[in-house]
């Protein structure tokens, strides 16, 4: 096992060393993406969801939503917040939040390798801003696609929740509550160390593939994945975009969207997610034990129920404005100048101020 590592590195480096203009060109590709897209839109919802959890506000979403996580998700109510975090908030969301719940012994380990088979997926910023309306220019498409997102994390939910077998009243401590002694500002500062560590990591990530896939492009595996897999007998559309959709969801959406294929094809693509997001998801959650065999299992699960639901839908109604058209000079931006980019960094600051008066009130007392 050792000895094949090694040789994958010292070939890898050999065709880094040979293909260095092509290396050099993905890093630059990556690092853009990742300023243009995931510091602004992901940013303030890694902040805010860190907060949420370590200033113990989350738990008043238990309250809220106690009985839904209880009887649908068989979980305890101090994680409604993070669920509801991991469908608003895109991919890495989630498991921030699964991961800072643990260590606060809010939820088991078994428990938190259950949330993390349905608190994944892509947020709206991406969904309905980025692919529905600057992608494919109808935001109806992008509602769709968000929608069969959700509703295939609820139904995987559900099934994680009969599979763990266990009860949501099964915790080995006191869940926690909101005190009046919370010192909000240092919960904000906190949160703004873990929002840019993990932030740091998902760019590192981001540039290394997006660096393997102008290799592989220059290599030629892309062209031989897409041989192979229409010897097998795979269609066209499916086999031409096989690699990115494994590889990055990003790169692979944009391919999809300008090339004409179906609806459905978006919705497995985004469901999927790809290595580098979940490569991203796994480092957030370090050392936390988990069965990634299980991980992997049922993200192709939400690929194929995501899938599933966009082709039943669109049999009944089709989104207006739908174009197979090369977006051109049109650039993607998914980040603060959307919507929901927007309220996220309004959410952050309201918080930020509201941190800073609950400090000057405590250095009055």
């Amino acid at each position: 096992m050792t000895a094949g590592i090694g040789i994958i590195a010292i070939g890898s480096m050999i065709l880094l060393l040979w293909f260095a203009g092509e290396a050099a060109k993905g890093i630059r590709q990556g690092l853009s993406a990742a300023c243009e897209l995931l510091v602004p839109s992901l940013l303030p919802f890694m902040v805010l969801s860190s907060f949420l959890i370590r200033s113990g506000l989350s738990d008043y979403f238990g309250r809220c939503c106690g009985r839904m996580t209880r009887h649908w998700f068989r979980l305890p109510p101090e994680t409604a917040g993070t669920i509801l975090l991991s469908f608003i908030g895109g991919f890495p969301v989630g498991a921030k939040c699964v991961r800072l719940l643990y260590e606060q012994r809010k939820i088991t380990a078994a428990q938190a390798e259950q949330m993390m088979l349905f608190c994944v997926g892509a947020g709206p910023a991406f969904v309905i801003t980025g692919i529905g309306t600057l992608l494919l220019h109808s935001p109806q498409a992008g509602v769709i696609l968000f929608v069969s997102q959700i509703l295939s994390g609820i139904l995987l939910g559900r099934i994680a929740g009969r599979l763990s077998g266990c009860r949501a009243k099964e915790i080995p401590h006191k869940s926690g509550t909101v005190s009046g002694d919370i010192s909000y500002i240092n919960a904000f500062l906190a949160s703004c160390t873990d929002g840019t560590n993990a932030l740091i990591q998902m760019t590192v990530l981001v540039a290394l593939f997006a660096m393997l896939s102008a290799v592989n492009e220059a290599v030629g595996l892309c062209e031989g994945m897409r041989i192979l897999l229409q010897a097998c007998g795979v269609e066209y559309p499916f086999a031409n975009h096989a690699y990115y959709i494994l590889t990055e969801v990003t790169m692979a959406c944009q391919r999809i969207g300008e090339g004409g294929c179906p609806l459905w094809m978006l919705a497995f693509a985004i469901g999927l997610g790809g290595l580098c997001v979940h490569c991203q998801i796994l480092a957030l959650l370090g050392d936390l034990p988990m069965s990634k065999a299980k991980y992997f299992l049922f993200r192709v699960m939400n690929a194929s129920l995501s899938a599933g639901i966009v082709y039943i839908v669109c049999q009944f109604y089709q989104p207006t404005a739908v174009t197979a058209a090369v977006i051109g000079d049109v650039q993607i931006e998914w980040g603060a100048a959307t919507a929901v980019g927007s309220m996220a960094l309004m959410a952050v600051s309201v918080l930020f101020v509201l941190s800073v008066k609950n400090a000057k009130r405590e250095v009055w007392r």
